[in-house]
């Protein structure tokens, strides 16, 4: 049998402090690439809605001057409204629709923005876990 005074008096705290910092690395590196992956798809969900905001404006641009001007053209004196009426009309809601078409595209991005949401859960897990595990080696 071994000699209990022969051991070194820490070596115990000694090992149970190694693997708490191989934990802990382990730990922090999961929380940095789970951060990292939430970043990256927040970034596309990003670019995405501009993509979808400045196909709102070209539409909004493009549109309203070319497709509005020939078609009150064209109706011109119908159902007793003049050009510039139909100006007004169809100018309005080509405008409406290209206010809703990037109101939507804001709402696809809120509803699909993860803003680091499990990140901090998970950190707040891990709070927890080291509070516990603090108080389990002060017994």
């Amino acid at each position: 049998m071994s000699d209990p005074t022969k051991r070194p008096l820490f070596a115990d705290v000694r090992r149970e402090c190694g693997a708490l910092g191989v934990e802990l690395r382990e730990m922090l590196s999961a929380r940095w690439e789970l951060a990292r992956l939430e970043l990256a798809a927040d970034l596309r969900s990003a670019q995405q809605l501009l993509v979808a905001w400045l196909a709102a404006i070209v539409l909004a641009i493009a549109a309203l001057p070319v497709l509005v001007v020939c078609l009150a053209g064209v109706l011109d004196g119908r159902a007793g409204i003049p050009r510039t009426g139909w100006l007004l009309i169809f100018g309005g809601g080509l405008l409406l629709l290209a206010v809703a078409g990037g109101y939507l595209a804001w709402r696809r991005f809120r509803r699909r923005f993860i803003g680091l949401r499990e990140t901090l859960e998970e950190l707040r897990e891990d709070v927890l876990w080291l509070q516990e595990k603090g108080r389990k080696n002060d017994e």
